[in-house]
């Protein structure tokens, strides 16, 4: 048995292949859910689950930014004075962008410390500027 998953706005279709033992099981789901009072905790349920599933299977790009880089990247944002694009909130490759270009320029003026002796981004750069380990 094949599941279809269709996605008309860009004309896509795919066919998810099952084993047997599930196709079984899927039908008697079906019957099942033919009682809309059931239906639509079902669908819900299997909504939620559908879409940590699909976005685990993105391109790493794709996928929303991790923890980490968000917080690199936010810390930098302050330093620079700048905001954190949407973009870069939305997707990895974009976090990735922004991180790659601010971590490369120089600090603000006013992101320095009044001495002048220590650039306030001097340590932002992390072990791989710094080359310890």
């Amino acid at each position: 048995m094949a599941l279809i998953l269709l996605h008309p706005a860009v004309d896509l279709t795919l066919e998810l292949y099952v084993p047997l033992e599930l196709e079984e099981a899927i039908a008697v789901q079906w019957e099942r859910i033919r009682d809309h009072r059931v239906r639509q905790t079902y669908i819900s349920a299997l909504e939620a689950r559908l879409q940590r599933l699909l976005a685990d299977c993105l391109d790493w790009d794709l996928k929303e930014p991790t923890a980490a880089q968000v917080s690199f990247a936010t810390l930098l944002a302050r330093r620079h004075s700048v905001d954190l694009p949407m973009e870069a909130r939305r997707s990895r490759f974009h976090m990735a962008m922004f991180i790659e270009e601010y971590s490369k320029r120089p600090c603000n003026g006013s992101d320095r410390h009044a001495s002048g002796a220590h650039d306030a981004c001097g340590d932002v750069g992390g072990p791989s500027q710094t080359g310890s380990t």
